[in-house]
């Protein structure tokens, strides 16, 4: 199932949306724009008040008050006595009887959380403890050594519609990447960014970068990748169009923002190894990766494509603090002879590396990215609606799509933000959604 019904809308829209990028105002009808996003629309409503985001920012008070010789405190997702793999959201070196703030980034969904004590032998002491409670104190904590336990970071996945600033077919799969947060106690100035490209659901060419939150260009010491390479390696002459600055660390067109350039064609960075003619201006045939359950000629199943980037910052306290909220990560694609940048909704007018002039809605329009707090969210495969929720004359509401499971709909997230909070746990059918 292509794109075929939004592609051919979206034609359409493109004459009169040309005041976008056009000095003249009678080509742009504003009435027919807000018409043609409410009939693309998949919900009846949205709630005035969203902001589109699942998971919150909360600082915690840790205390060192058990065990002996204590190393590191944590905040972990999982109890590490009783599973074999916990993520870690945050933490720092201290000892016995010391106190350390750690701030995390907590799913909205989740109701509580794991503190950890690590002596320097291993040991662990862990309390639970739920999100509302700051104070974490170890006096009646539980302890042992776990015999097998992998403690992976805080890792987000993020789903993007290409074709900013038009209306998308919302199945969000035109990018799928997840990133993740880890920091190692004995770095204090250092965090680790791991990335991991997991689809591309579209033909165009893709750029990917992220905005650091928060902190400046000079805040920044440096940004290196762990293996020295990065997705852009061998990139062919055809895909160095898109951006104008593609150093790993750059800023942005004010100078001040600090931004990690990805990659500049997605495509390539999944697929690097295909055959690429030269004498054609090097372009390469772009296929949908990862989005359907069969492959076919424009269809191809292929490995998730990843990178850690090392990012040293010249203030411990800085790296200390920082969480996934403080990440924005950003697209940049062709659109109506210019370069448009899709952001998550908070960011959508930030304009980091390209300006450009449009009109943003509010009403009836969904965003054009997500941030999902977990790390493997099955995301829609091509062509199917991440959740369409509407009213018929019956009275009865027409529901179908990715996830629409009731109680846990992401329709009526949208029409209630403090609602159906956990929506994307619960897919309604496997054969709908890219299964991990």
């Amino acid at each position: 199932m292509k794109k075929t019904f939004f592609l051919i809308s979206s034609l359409w829209v493109v004459v009169t949306l040309l005041s976008i990028t056009s000095c003249s105002k009678d080509l742009y009808d504003k009435d027919q724009y807000e018409k043609y996003l409410d009939v693309n629309s998949p919900v009846d409503s949205i709630d005035i008040r969203h902001q589109w985001v699942l998971s919150k920012t909360q600082q915690y008070r840790l205390v060192a008050n058990a065990g002996n010789n204590i190393d590191v405190a944590m905040i972990l997702s999982d109890n590490p006595l009783a599973n074999s793999t916990a993520h870690v959201l945050n933490q720092t070196k201290i000892s016995d009887g010391e106190t350390a703030s750690l701030t995390v980034t907590i799913p909205m969904a989740q109701t509580y959380l794991y503190g950890a004590l690590v002596d320097k032998d291993g040991k662990y002491y862990v309390v639970q403890f739920p999100v509302t409670q700051t104070d974490v104190d170890f006096k009646s904590s539980s302890f042992g050594t776990p015999s097998s336990l992998t403690l992976k970071p805080q890792t987000y996945t993020y789903v993007f519609e290409e074709n900013f600033p038009l209306a998308g077919d919302y199945d969000y799969n035109d990018l799928v990447v997840r990133m993740g947060i880890d920091k190692d106690p004995d770095n204090p100035k250092q965090i680790t960014l791991d990335v991991t490209l997991v689809a591309v659901g579209c033909t165009n060419q893709i750029a990917g970068l992220v905005r650091l939150l928060n902190c400046a260009y000079n805040d920044i010491e440096s940004v290196t990748t762990a293996n020295g390479k990065t997705f852009d390696d061998n990139l062919p002459t055809g895909s160095k169009q898109l951006l104008n600055n593609t150093t790993t660390f750059r800023s942005g067109q004010r100078g001040t923002e600090a931004v990690i350039t990805l990659f500049n064609d997605a495509h390539w960075a999944m697929n690097s190894s295909q055959e690429v003619t030269e004498n054609s201006g090097a372009i390469y045939k772009r296929k949908y990766y990862n989005t359907a359950l069969s492959t076919t000629e424009d269809y191809e199943n292929r490995p998730y494509a990843t990178q850690k980037y090392i990012i040293t910052f010249k203030d411990a306290e800085k790296a200390k603090d920082f969480t996934l909220e403080q990440l924005d990560p950003f697209l940049v694609t062709f659109y109506n002879s210019g370069r448009y940048e899709t952001h998550l909704d908070n960011y959508k007018a930030a304009q980091v590396i390209y300006p450009y002039q449009v009109e943003y809605r509010i009403s009836k329009m969904l965003p054009w990215a997500l941030a999902i707090p977990a790390e493997k969210f099955c995301y829609p495969l091509e062509g199917i609606q991440i959740g369409f929720r509407k009213l018929t004359q019956t009275g009865v509401y027409a529901m179908f799509g990715a996830y629409v499971t009731r109680k846990h709909s992401f329709g009526e997230w949208v029409e209630d933000c403090e609602s159906n909070l956990d929506w994307y746990n619960y897919p309604s059918d496997e054969n709908d959604v890219w299964i991990f």
